[in-house]
């Protein structure tokens, strides 16, 4: 009860991907009726926000001409996730070929990929206006961090997901909103804004040079690994404003201006050497990275170097 909880009830918005969906189908369900639940509880709109949203979500849906049932399942739903069959989103392409111009881009490419419903007996529904009413009133998004192997500088699919819905929620809302991240890999859970755990991430992984030299042990993968970390520290900056300025100076002076460190990457692998230094010219470029101009100038130098490596190498072949 409401006496009981002491506090309005919480909207929520849930995003899933396409694994979720495969593998939890059960989660998917007892989610969606948890929603209905507390939605048609006779309450007041302002300590019940699911009820709230869901009556705004009923009567936006008129126009669709849906049946009382359908329009009632919908505006109560509130899991959305790409469409069936597919497992992600369409923003990764254009951020891995740098082909994307604008960042509300992105945030259109993430919304055309997640405006499918998940509610009970209906299943990936294109919903478009809906999952952007409900995306225009989220004012906090999260994101669970479960295991020590993965940090979020790892994967690109914090990028995808969280950096995603970041971008579509301030797109549709207007501003930005607050982003936060619980640790759940130690017994007390800590939760922090996005900006500490990247910085974690790049201090434990890009920056730490036992991990570097760990991967640059593996031939030819391992600068392939730290080669992906660099563009996924993009994809972050892109999608969250969040990769603070020191961490790209700090990229470039550990692989590319550090002579011993840079001969290691070449021979490692070349072209992620170059990718790296292509990530870096596409920071600075976009805007994410406030490079001095003796930066620019040396990374160029290094990024011509290693592209005529690469030249020589494919001659010679």
């Amino acid at each position: 009860s409401l006496e009981e909880l002491r506090r309005p009830r919480v909207d929520c918005l849930v995003n899933i991907c396409g694994f979720f969906r495969d593998m939890f189908p059960n989660f998917v369900l007892l989610l969606d009726r948890a929603f209905n639940l507390v939605a048609e509880l006779d309450e007041d709109t302002e300590k019940n926000f699911v009820r709230k949203h869901s009556l705004k979500n009923k009567e936006d849906l008129k126009s669709a001409n849906l049946d009382e049932r359908t329009a009632l399942k919908m505006a109560n739903g509130r899991v959305f996730g790409p469409k069936a069959g597919e497992y992600g989103t369409r923003m990764l392409p254009l951020l891995e070929d740098s082909i994307w111009k604008t960042e509300e881009e992105l945030a259109e490419v993430f919304i055309q990929s997640m405006d499918h419903l998940y509610t009970e007996n209906l299943h990936a529904v294109k919903s478009d206006e809906l999952y952007r009413a409900n995306l225009s009133r989220v004012e906090l998004v999260s994101q669970v961090r479960d295991t020590h192997d993965r940090e979020i500088i790892d994967l690109d699919h914090y990028y995808e997901f969280f950096g995603g819905l970041s971008r579509a929620v301030q797109m549709e809302k207007g501003e930005p909103v607050r982003m936060l991240i619980s640790d759940t890999t130690e017994e007390v859970i800590l939760t922090e804004d996005v900006a500490r755990a990247i910085n974690r991430g790049a201090r434990t992984r890009l920056l730490n040079p036992r991990w570097a030299n760990a991967m640059l042990s593996h031939e030819f993968h391992g600068a392939q690994q730290i080669a992906d970390r660099v563009e996924n520290m993009l994809g972050l900056a892109a999608t969250t404003h969040s990769v603070e300025n020191w961490i790209w100076s700090a990229i470039a002076e550990r692989y590319l201006f550090d002579r011993e460190m840079n001969e290691k990457l070449t021979n490692n692998n070349s072209f992620a050497a170059a990718a790296v230094a292509e990530r870096l010219l596409e920071a600075e470029k976009r805007g994410h990275w406030q490079a001095t101009t003796e930066e620019m100038e040396k990374l160029r130098a290094v990024y011509l170097d290693v592209e005529g490596d690469i030249e020589e190498g494919l001659n010679r072949e």
